[in-house]
């Protein structure tokens, strides 16, 4: 029965992953105006927000593994593993909503990029305020997707804890 339990587990995580880009997609397609598509917007938006913060630090820690594999496979006269980058798994990433977790999805254009910002700053080629600023360029460019310039808002805010010197992400999206 267990066995069964955890192929049903893997489904759900398929299920969700489609889910989360049908929704992204449906998002972006979406014309008009109204209340209705103004809040699917924003809480996408939202949660883009949590994707971005979460795949940064994913490319932190990646590289971090990466320099002690690396180490390790040099001084055994091993090849030297492949540099980390972003897969298609990155670009989705479990959010915390008002109504429990959820999947959220960026493309992986944008998901590359964040990961390499966080490879980059864990190597200390860009400082904090360089890493929050490039990426909230690719932030805009996601709202700019999402037309979040219709209402004069940009939700899409990453790599607050940068700024605020705590370190810990925010994984609330709701």
């Amino acid at each position: 029965m267990a066995l069964f339990d955890w192929m049903q587990i893997g489904d759900s995580d398929a299920a969700q992953k489609v889910t989360a880009r049908k929704i992204f997609e449906q998002t972006v397609a979406a014309e008009g105006d109204s209340r209705e598509k103004r809040a699917l917007r924003v809480r996408q938006a939202v949660r883009i927000r949590v994707v971005m913060d979460k795949i940064f630090v994913a490319g932190t820690k990646a590289w971090a593994g990466y320099e002690e594999s690396r180490m390790i496979a040099i001084a055994g006269g091993d090849d030297v593993p492949p540099a980390p980058a972003a897969r298609e798994e990155t670009c989705y990433q479990t959010v915390n909503t008002v109504n429990g977790q959820t999947m959220a999805y960026i493309p992986i254009e944008f998901a590359a990029k964040v990961f390499e910002l966080g490879v980059r700053y864990q190597k200390g080629e860009i400082d904090g305020m360089l890493a929050v600023n490039s990426c909230q360029d690719i932030a805009n460019d996601l709202g700019d997707l999402l037309k979040l310039d219709l209402y004069a808002v940009q939700p899409i805010l990453p790599l607050n804890f940068l700024l605020e010197n705590q370190g810990e992400v925010d994984e609330d999206a709701d």
